[in-house]
């Protein structure tokens, strides 16, 4: 064989020796990656959940969507910036995220087992249809969030898991728990490594749309 080949393929091997982590980043890289892959695909589970919740709902509709993000999501994400410094003051880090994922997932587990199950009598719908016939009809958008309110929580909820969860509390995690220059490795593989869970989520959603319409059209 060829020297110069030889060296050609031992500097080949080398690159992909040198790209790939030690194993002392590995045990960052690897729970790291797998908790930005579980933020990530719930993320793009919720958020196109949230539209469809709010605008398929009972006498609601797509005008609801703008009152939402003015009206609700705005004061939430303020009153949640003033609780994140105060935490941040008060706790390290990793406590923060701790303090701040888990109420969360608490929710959305909550709404997936015992709310959305039984949303129709939790739902005041008599009471704000008694109300709709005082106020006039430019109020409708606004009751609607009321007659919904579970619905109007979990897109709320659904908004700040995307600016604070995935955005936010995981980033400043990740370089808490990594030095400068293990992030400049890391962090960069991670972020492009889990942008798959989006297309994972994609491709499941595909899959099911397939399979109701053949089960659709076979019944």
């Amino acid at each position: 064989t060829d020297p110069g080949e030889e060296e050609e393929k031992k500097g080949f091997i080398g690159k992909i020796k040198s790209a790939i982590p030690p194993a002392k980043e590995r045990k960052k890289l690897i729970p790291l990656a797998i908790m930005f892959f579980c933020i990530l695909f719930n993320y793009t589970i919720l958020r196109d959940t949230k539209d469809v919740l709010m605008i398929t709902a009972p006498k609601s509709g797509a005008e609801v969507i703008p009152f939402i993000k003015t009206y609700v999501n705005l004061p939430t994400a303020i009153s949640f910036a003033a609780i994140y410094a105060k935490l941040c003051d008060n706790m390290e880090h990793k406590n923060v995220f701790y303090a701040c994922t888990l109420p969360f997932l608490a929710f959305f587990t909550i709404f997936a087992l015992v709310i959305y199950p039984n949303s129709s009598w939790l739902h005041p719908h008599a009471f704000v249809d008694h109300i709709a016939q005082v106020l006039p009809a430019g109020f409708a958008a606004p009751l609607a969030i009321v007659r919904n309110w579970s619905f109007a929580i979990f897109y709320v909820m659904a908004e700040m898991w995307g600016s604070v969860v995935t955005s936010l509390l995981f980033w400043g995690f990740a370089n808490e728990v990594t030095t400068v220059d293990e992030a400049k490795k890391v962090l960069s593989i991670v972020w492009h490594g889990c942008q798959c869970s989006t297309h994972l989520f994609r491709t499941i959603r595909q899959v099911g749309v397939k399979d109701a319409c053949f089960v659709g059209t076979r019944s």
